[in-house]
């Protein structure tokens, strides 16, 4: 079963807030309809939405309705293209003038969830210009020289829902990739914000950077729950939800088994029953 949200608002928000609570009783109704607990699969910003959910509940709800937890490629400590998005837009490869929808995704709850964490990133420059350097210990010299000092409320408003990255108190399989160029910094030329920077590219998966896809790392010593983390290899953000080894992965975990025949992928579990 599916939990989509509207990907524009953070789960603190009253629209966040719903979602939160429609996703807990649609856990416990599959529960109950299926007579045992529910594995629960997520993918980049879901894997946020997942871990701000699941910090909610008691350990005793957890333990009655959650099986384990798969997040796949999760920006844990965020992604540091969000303050290009922030400072001259990104058009994510679309035919659009990144300037054109600047403000709309500076409107966005979820990008400021998204943004690099101070805790995390630390003192690696993001941002560069003529007159200075940025790192995630600037925020507000950030928000208020590329002129959006709003963002600073923002910004404050969101950075404490998942930026410790704990462990969610349920087994997890962490899935992620690594070996793909990644925005890592953007260096501003003498023509400010409204001209695309040169971007210095990093190990990450495309859109998340390692050090952020790797906070799961630390949760396979940090609870009595168990935690598993499973690297892939040049896999893209978006690819690992496609990729073949890693939908083989994902089945596995799930009691399920794939098999290729000439009606192309087909899966099966254990008992031999068809999905």
């Amino acid at each position: 079963r599916g939990a989509p949200y509207d990907f524009r608002f953070a789960p603190s928000s009253p629209q966040g807030a719903q979602y939160m609570d429609k996703l807990k009783g649609l856990i416990e109704e599959t529960a109950h309809a299926a007579g045992k607990r529910v594995s629960l699969l997520s993918h980049s910003m879901g894997c946020l939405q997942a871990l701000y959910f699941l910090s909610k509940q008691t350990q005793e709800w957890k333990d009655k309705f959650i099986e384990k937890w798969i997040p796949l490629s999760g920006p844990f400590g965020g992604a540091a293209k969000e303050w290009r998005l922030f400072a001259s837009g990104d058009n994510e490869g679309l035919p659009v003038d990144p300037l054109v929808i600047r403000e709309e995704q500076r409107s966005y709850e979820t990008n400021f969830w998204l943004a690099p964490v101070p805790r995390w990133f630390g003192d690696q420059v993001v941002m560069s210009t003529p007159k200075r350097n940025y790192t995630t210990q600037d925020y507000d010299a950030f928000y208020d020289d590329i002129g959006f000092s709003a963002g600073k409320k923002l910004f404050r408003r969101v950075e404490a829902l998942t930026g410790a990255a704990e462990h969610p108190g349920v087994d997890v399989v962490c899935m992620y990739s690594l070996g793909v160029d990644t925005p890592e910094s953007f260096s501003y030329g003498k023509d400010g914000f409204d001209k695309q920077p040169v971007t210095k590219n990093g190990d990450g998966d495309g859109t998340v950077n390692a050090l952020s896809l790797r906070l799961c790392d630390r949760w396979e010593k940090a609870s009595a729950r168990s935690a598993k983390v499973m690297r892939f290899s040049k896999v893209t953000h978006s690819g690992m939800l496609t990729d073949d080894k890693v939908l083989k992965a994902v089945m596995d975990e799930l009691g399920f088994h794939m098999r290729q025949d000439t009606k192309g992928l087909q899966f099966s579990s254990a008992s031999g029953s068809q999905f």
